[in-house]
C-alpha cells in the first residue's frame, strides 16, 4: 500500500494552512510519482481529520477513492504495475473507511440517506471504471486479482450501504406510524382522512418498492452482462491456450517424425554399407578360391610326365 501517515496536532494545524493554497493546484490529480504526492497524502489526511461533519466526511473519502481509481489507470498506462496495485489497494481503505464512517453516524442516530444515495451513485459510475480496467488486454494477472477483489469489496460495501439506507427509511416509516399512533390516541381523527392517509402511505410505498425494484433489476443486469463479458473473456483465453498446445503438439510430433526418418536414414545406410562389405568379401572369398583352383591345376600339370 502508499504510504501512510501519522500526525500531531501541531503538523495538523500547519497543513491546515496550507490546505487552501494548495486546493487549486489539488484540482488536478497529482500523479503517484509525482514529488507533490506525499504531501498530498498528508493533506487528504489533515483535511479528513479536521472535518467535523459525517457527510462531509463521506464526501471526502468518496472523492479521495475517485483520485486514487484515476491514478491506478495513469500508472497502468506508464506500465508501473506494482504502483498500480498499491493504489487500488488504497482505493479499497478508502471504500472500507466511508462504510465504517456510514455505519458509525447510524449507530448514532444521524440520518445518512442522503449522501448513500450520492455514494451508490458514485460507487457504480466508478463500478464501471473498474470492469473497464479488468478489460484491458495489458492488465498483468496480480493487477487483475486485485481490481476484481476491489469489484467485490464494492459490491459488498454497496449492498451494505442500500440496506443501511432501507434500514433508515423503515426507521423513518416507523417514526412516522407512530407519530400517527399518538396523533390518534390524542385527537379523534375523521376515519375518511385517515384512510385517504393510509391510501396516500400505501401508494407512496408501492412507488418506493417500485423503483426499487426496477433499481435492483437495473443492477441485476448489469452484473449479468459483466460477467458475460468475464465468461466470454475466459473462454477466449481458453481457446488461446488450446490453440498454443495443438501447435506445440504439431511442433513435437514433425520433430519425431523428423528425427524417425533420420534414423530410419541412418539404418538404411548402414544396413546398405554392411550389404557392400559382406558382397566385397564374398568377392574377395571367390576370387581366393578361384587363384586356389588355378594353383591347384598348374600343379596337377607339373606333376603329369
Amino acid at each position: 500500500m502508499m504510504k501512510k501517515f501519522v500526525i500531531s496536532g501541531f503538523t495538523l494545524g500547519t497543513l491546515l494552512m496550507a490546505t487552501s493554497a494548495f486546493a487549486e493546484e489539488k484540482q488536478e490529480i497529482v500523479s503517484a510519482d509525482s514529488e507533490l504526492y506525499e504531501t498530498v497524502s498528508l493533506i487528504e489526511e489533515a483535511e479528513f481529520e479536521l472535518t467535523e461533519d459525517t457527510e462531509e466526511k463521506v464526501l471526502l473519502q468518496d472523492d479521495y477513492a475517485e483520485d486514487r481509481l484515476v491514478e491506478a489507470e495513469e500508472q497502468l498506462d506508464n506500465g508501473d504495475e506494482e504502483t498500480a496495485k498499491e493504489l487500488i489497494e488504497d482505493y479499497e481503505e478508502h471504500v472500507d473507511i466511508i462504510e465504517e464512517t456510514i455505519e458509525e453516524a447510524e449507530e448514532n442516530g444521524e440520518d445518512v440517506s442522503e449522501v448513500i444515495t450520492i455514494v451508490e451513485e458514485n460507487a457504480e459510475k466508478r463500478s464501471e471504471n473498474l470492469l473497464a480496467l479488468l478489460e484491458r488486454e495489458d492488465l498483468p494477472e496480480s493487477a487483475k486479482a486485485g481490481i476484481s477483489k476491489a469489484l467485490d469489496n464494492q459490491k459488498e460495501a454497496l449492498e451494505k450501504a442500500t440496506a443501511a439506507k432501507e434500514k433508515a427509511k423503515q426507521n423513518e416509516e416507523d417514526d412516522e406510524k407512530a407519530e400517527v399512533a399518538e396523533v390518534e390516541d390524542k385527537d379523534e381523527v375523521d376515519s375518511d382522512k385517515q384512510a385517504e392517509e393510509v391510501e396516500e402511505s400505501e401508494e407512496a410505498a408501492e412507488e418506493q418498492a417500485e423503483k426499487e425494484r426496477e433499481i435492483a433489476e437495473e443492477q441485476a443486469e448489469k452484473e449479468r452482462e459483466a460477467a458475460e463479458k468475464r465468461a466470454e473473456k475466459e473462454r477466449e483465453a481458453a481457446e488461446k491456450q488450446a490453440e498454443k498446445e495443438r501447435e506445440a503438439a504439431e511442433k513435437r510430433a514433425e520433430k519425431e517424425r523428423e528425427a524417425a526418418e533420420k534414423r530410419a536414414e541412418k539404418e538404411r545406410e548402414a544396413a546398405e554399407k554392411q550389404t557392400e562389405k559382406e558382397r566385397e568379401a564374398a568377392e574377395k572369398r571367390a576370387e581366393k578360391a578361384k587363384e586356389a583352383g588355378k594353383k591347384a591345376e598348374q600343379g596337377k600339370e607339373t606333376e603329369r610326365p
